[in-house]
């Protein structure tokens, strides 16, 4: 064999295997812009066109074939969560997740029969985890003075609508007409709802102790004890006096760490108390230089604080 064919075919030889490590690395690295999602007309594809839909039933989905109080659905419900909800409620998303919101969808409605492609009516479902959190935002939300509906659990009537709490869920109603049945409307939204879940049912706790003035939520560290939080607060007018209920929920073992915490600070700040026992229940008579005498009601699954009177016979009611 010719030495220089020779030598030409042991050079290819040895850098046959250069070539397949070169062709192994390259393959390795990718260029991103290879990899983009686009709509048509190269378009990217927006936040909540990929998100995760969110954890609101799609039981709760009204369906477009449904008509509500004469009126049909609007194109597709949109869906929101965490992750997008500003492109809904920009500079206000926080707030809902800081109050526990766990998804949102948004469906629009016009009259039945009607050709238009402008909604009359927009409906938004705010999956607030739990039907406490639900209240605290209805509470915040609505105001102090708001006008109260018999919608749902707990409604109130809003400058552009119906705000309402079903369960778990926070709901707006906004009429975009004026002639727009708003309040017939959200009562046959209402009843779409499931309340199986979360049910709201903590307005029956509360004693019969005369006319009610107001009721509050508070979130967090509820009269500057930073473990006291979810608390709901309603101020009675009894006679001469103005008595205030704090009203807290939870499993037992809860109950019994948040009693264990009252006790606790009890002590740590020398607040003197008194053990009573009424009809087979322990209650703490506190004797407080800022607050003045209260009670403190522990029960099962519920937790009472009472503020503004030291006469014993309150405790009948509780």
């Amino acid at each position: 064999m010719n030495p220089v064919r020779l030598r030409y075919r042991i050079l290819l030889i040895g850098l046959l295997p250069c070539i397949a490590a070169v062709i192994y690395f390259s393959g390795q690295r990718f260029d991103s812009s290879l990899i983009d999602f686009k709509t048509e007309a190269g378009r990217e594809a927006p936040v909540s066109a990929i998100a995760s839909p969110p954890s609101v039933e799609q039981s709760l989905i009204v369906q477009t074939s449904q008509e509500i109080a004469g009126f049909r659905q609007l194109g597709q419900a949109r869906h929101y969560t965490k992750e997008n909800l500003y492109e809904h409620v920009n500079g206000h998303a926080e707030y809902f997740i800081s109050a526990g919101f766990a998804g949102l969808t948004v469906t629009e409605y016009i009259t039945s029969g009607s050709g238009t492609t402008q909604a009359e009516i927009q409906t938004e479902i705010f999956d607030m985890g739990k039907s406490i959190q639900a209240f605290g935002v209805l509470a915040d939300e609505s105001g102090e003075n708001a006008a109260p509906v018999s919608v749902g659990a707990m409604g109130f009537k809003t400058s552009g609508g119906i705000s309402f709490i079903k369960g778990r869920y926070y709901v707006k109603i906004t009429a975009y007409s004026p002639e727009a049945p708003v309040l017939k409307f959200a009562k046959g939204f209402a009843d779409t709802l499931s309340p199986e879940k979360g049910s709201f049912q903590v307005f029956s706790k509360f004693p019969n102790l005369g006319k009610i003035e107001r009721t509050r939520f508070v979130k967090e560290s509820y009269r500057g004890l930073d473990f006291l939080h979810n608390v709901i607060e309603r101020e009675y007018s009894a006679s001469d006096k103005k008595i205030k209920v704090a009203l807290v929920t939870g499993s037992g073992q809860e109950m019994k760490s948040l009693l264990s915490s009252f006790l606790d600070y009890f002590r740590k700040y020398a607040i003197p108390y008194q053990k009573l026992e009424k009809s087979g229940k322990e209650v703490y008579r506190v004797m407080d230089k800022y607050e003045g005498t209260w009670f403190l009601i522990p029960a099962h699954d519920t937790m009472y604080s009472v503020f503004g009177t030291d006469d014993e016979g309150i405790l009948k009611y509780f």
